[in-house]
This record gives C-alpha cells, structure tokens and sequence, in this order.
C-alpha cells in the first residue's frame, strides 16, 4: 500500500470544499395565512458572484489539505498515517474527533478539512499481480463519491493501472 497509497489518492480525491460551496438563497417568502409564495432573490446575483469567487480561490487553495482517513480497511488506527503526509495533503485518523454527521468538528478544528477518505482492503488475484480496492470519499450526510481502483505489479512496482468512479450522491 506503501508504493501505491498518493497514487491512489491522487487518482480519486475531489475537494469537498469545492462541491459544498453553494451560494446563500434568498428569505422564504409567506402570505398572511403562512403559506409559502416564493423566495425573496434581492441580491442573488451578487451571492452566486461571491461564491464563485470563492470557489476558485478554493481552487487555488491546494496545499495542507487535511482528509480524515476512516479505518475500515487497510487503514486502522495503529497506521502511522501521517507517513504518507505531503505538500498537498496532510492526513489525520478520522478517529481523532467524534463522529458527526456533517464534520462540523473537523471544519472547527481544521480550516482546509478537505473530506473524509475510505479504504477497502485489496482483492488480489491468485498470483498477486493484479488487485482491486474500493475508495471513497464523504462529505457528511448523504453526500460522498467513490471508486473502484485497479492495481497492478509491474516489474516488481505497484501501480495504479485504472479508477472507475462507481457512485456519487
């Protein structure tokens, strides 16, 4: 998992900044029987203008992200996680704070929370030169993407032959 590990994550990893980052909506609107009529958009244009700019200063925001690593299959909380540490990312153990639905403790504590990451164990093949793993991503809630990955042993290195994004919500 060594060899493979950033490989991985570089194949598959999406900014849950980026895909949360929606513009504030307008007041909802009631008559005077409490029914509701529509939505005030004074000011939308200018919401959605902000949030965009926000997104690609997001975009540009690429070094010290933090992903929780949850420990549900290769990863437990006995891996050193911190070894596969880069300039771009930076990984904690999803462990490290109570569990919440949304990672609001995550986004508290770390300002460039980037999502939290699942790793299947790998399903190798008789001969141990091909193998699969599942890999997924959550952003709290129902919301989350994931992959199938692909490895494969070439010259006695492993490397990550093919990503197949097998759901989104």
């Amino acid at each position: 998992m060594d060899e493979i590990f950033l490989n991985v994550i570089d194949s598959t990893y999406k900014d849950k900044r980026l895909y949360t980052c929606f513009p504030e909506q307008g007041k909802d609107l009631y008559n005077e029987k409490g029914k509701w009529i529509g939505q005030d958009t004074t000011g939308q244009y200018q919401r959605d203008l902000d949030c965009d700019f926000k997104r690609e200063a997001l975009k540009k925001d690429t070094l010290n992200l933090i992903i929780a690593v949850g420990n549900d299959g290769l990863i437990n909380d006995k891996t050193q996680v911190q070894k596969y540490n880069s300039q771009k990312f930076i990984f904690k153990h999803l462990s490290e704070l109570p569990k919440v639905i949304d990672y609001e403790n995550w986004e508290l504590k770390y300002s460039k929370f980037a999502g939290a990451m699942f790793l299947s164990n790998i399903k190798f093949d008789n001969i141990k030169e091909t193998g699969t793993l599942s890999v997924s991503y959550s952003c709290g809630g129902k919301c989350g993407i994931s992959y199938t990955v692909y490895i494969k042993k070439i010259k006695n290195k492993w490397i990550v032959k093919k990503v197949e994004q097998t759901g989104i919500s």
